[in-house]
């Protein structure tokens, strides 16, 4: 059985991964909107036009994560997201290597990706930064919770080109 990779996420996955799903992803969840660890492990099959994929560790660990994004009404943004169980964290080097392609990945169709995440969830807001997510906005009394959320954003800059024609780099 092949370890340690990426795929397409499958339903059954949910039900793999939301009774391990960590702390801080079900807090996160239960302050936004309510859902629980299922929930909103589920909703995102349930979005036309979104990208859903399972992160697999070690063949006695299973599903440790899932992440994807979905298009909003609003043209141009997409909504990115990540919930893991504790597991994933046994495999930090390997998905912090990874992390870039993928964003990439689901990114590909928008301006602009972004989410709402909960002040207390440390470790999400660090791997976003990390990924060139910027916080944009404090809301002090997000979601059903009435808790403190951040707006993390990103541009997503396919093709950047500076005026002289040059793709950024500098001469001496």
């Amino acid at each position: 059985m092949k370890e340690n990779y990426v795929r397409k996420a499958e339903l059954k996955d949910a039900l793999e991964l939301a009774p391990k799903m960590r702390k801080g992803d079900r807090q996160e969840i239960m302050a936004s909107n309510g859902a629980s660890p299922l929930e909103a492990l589920v909703i995102p099959f349930t979005q036309k036009g979104g990208k859903i994929y399972s992160i697999v560790g070690t063949k006695d660990e299973g599903v440790i994560g899932m992440f994807g994004s979905t298009p909003t009404k609003e043209k141009g943004y997409g909504v990115v997201w990540l919930l893991s169980s504790d597991d994933l964290f046994k495999h930090v080097k390997q998905f912090i290597k990874e992390c870039p392609k993928w964003v990439k990945d689901m990114s590909k169709d928008y301006e602009y990706v972004y989410n709402f995440v909960d002040e207390r969830n440390w470790k999400s807001l660090k791997w976003l930064q990390f990924l060139g997510f910027e916080p944009k906005t404090k809301i002090g009394e997000f979601g059903i919770g009435k808790m403190p959320f951040l707006l993390m954003m990103k541009e997503v800059n396919n093709n950047v080109w500076c005026s002289n024609g040059t793709s950024g780099s500098r001469s001496s």
